[in-house]
């Protein structure tokens, strides 16, 4: 699946790149052409305008250069004669190739090629003496065809490497681009399959339970009363399981969206404490509110009693008997804080980047914890949508510190 569309992907972004460099490449090569060539046609017009002018007609480009540099006048009378004479006018050359100096259009720039040399050239019609002439400046353009077939060379070997090079990257950036997604993938596989398996297991137990009462239909209720409970305890779990797998799916798909209002927080950890106090006590555990200033909040309030509600009920499945669980909130300029602190069987350090993954368990025991392994992985997104952060502190054998934070930019 991933390496078609990895090798698509690589396709595309080699593609982009190339044709990148080679835009590049055609505007530095225009941009040198014209640069070079612009000198040249510079130097055949104001020729040009010094014949206007009545000015003598002198030999352009470099003071020090060759005659590959020098701008040559030749002048043709009506019939196609050369009416000038100099060495290169006279050479055998230039006899032999007379014809292909000679120009069709008047006031233009062209480019001529003679036996294999080019020539930049430039004619113009004029009266001498009563007669008409055509006027033609020419200037050899070796030197810069040399130099631009040299730059047409470099920029083509340029391109190739460049080439593979935007493959390379292709390949890099097709990779990095689906690293998320196949991250995405097989998280999602694994919450599938891990789905699967929690949902299998009260199944199991409830289809065998329901067989059993099945093999003896005249048994009374209190006979079976056992059995109807553990069915009843596995439909309680099964219904949690698919509330909280729903509750992950739509997180998934931003379905959810918080109702923020105003309340009190420390209200609300008075009610938690006042709730949970019964059922630690009955446990054998003790849970008390430590300092909970007066602090308003703005969130969503069942979302924070959910989270507040995790976060208690996790401490008190690891807490030991005779253990201790402390909740207690702070509030300074920056953020406002809730912290739950145990003093239960604590987490290794490998295991704290792992908690809030779906399905993970510390005791690594599903079949035999009412644990989902679904808690805090909806605790850390409910965090999420109210901004905040939460940390965790925790020694193996010693006990947990959960704090969360939440900005209060977001009351502003």
């Amino acid at each position: 699946m991933f390496k078609k569309t990895r090798i698509r992907l690589t396709i595309l972004n080699s593609l982009v790149f190339i044709i990148l460099i080679s835009i590049i490449g055609f505007i530095i090569y225009s941009y040198v052409n014209s640069y070079i060539y612009k000198d040249i046609d510079r130097s055949l017009r104001n020729s040009i305008n010094r014949l206007e002018k009545g000015l003598p007609i002198q030999n352009a480009g470099s003071p020090n250069g060759g005659p590959q540099q020098m701008i040559i006048p030749l002048v043709w009378d009506k019939q196609k004669q050369l009416l000038n004479r100099n060495d290169l006018l006279n050479s055998e050359y230039f006899q032999k190739n007379r014809s292909k100096f000679i120009q069709d259009k008047y006031n233009t720039i062209e480019d001529i090629k003679v036996s294999g040399t080019n020539y930049r050239a430039i004619s113009v019609q004029a009266i001498i003496k009563d007669t008409p002439i055509v006027l033609e400046f020419i200037r050899s353009t070796e030197i810069e065809k040399h130099v631009m077939d040299q730059l047409l060379m470099i920029m083509i070997v340029g391109c190739i490497i460049g080439s593979i090079f935007a493959i390379i990257a292709g390949l890099f950036l097709a990779d990095k681009a689906l690293k998320p997604i196949k991250n995405a993938w097989d998280k999602q596989q694994q919450f599938v399959s891990d789905a699967s398996h929690e949902l299998r297991t009260p199944l199991a137990i409830i289809q065998t339970r329901g067989e059993l009462l099945l093999q003896e239909p005249n048994a009374s209720i209190q006979e079976k009363a056992s059995d109807i409970s553990i069915v009843l305890k596995e439909c309680r779990r099964l219904t949690k399981l698919v509330s909280n797998l729903l509750t992950l799916a739509r997180s998934d798909s931003n379905e959810i969206e918080m109702e923020k209002e105003e309340f009190f927080l420390d209200e609300l950890l008075k009610d938690m404490v006042d709730h949970f106090s019964e059922v630690a006590l009955y446990q054998g555990k003790q849970i008390t509110l430590g300092t909970s200033p007066p602090i308003t909040f703005f969130g969503d309030k069942d979302r924070i009693h959910q989270l507040l509600v995790i976060l208690l009920d996790n401490a008190m499945k690891y807490t030991n008997d005779g253990g201790h669980i402390k909740i207690s909130s702070y509030e300074n300029k920056q953020v406002i804080g809730i912290i739950i602190e145990d003093n239960g069987i604590g987490m290794k350090e490998e295991e704290l980047t792992k908690i809030f993954d779906r399905f993970y368990q510390v005791d690594k025991s599903r079949s035999k914890s009412n644990s989902l392994g679904l808690g805090l992985s909806i605790a850390k997104w409910i965090v999420d949508k109210h901004a905040g952060k939460i940390k965790v502190e925790s020694t193996f054998g010693v006990g947990t510190r959960f704090e969360l934070q939440f900005s209060k930019k977001l009351f502003s």
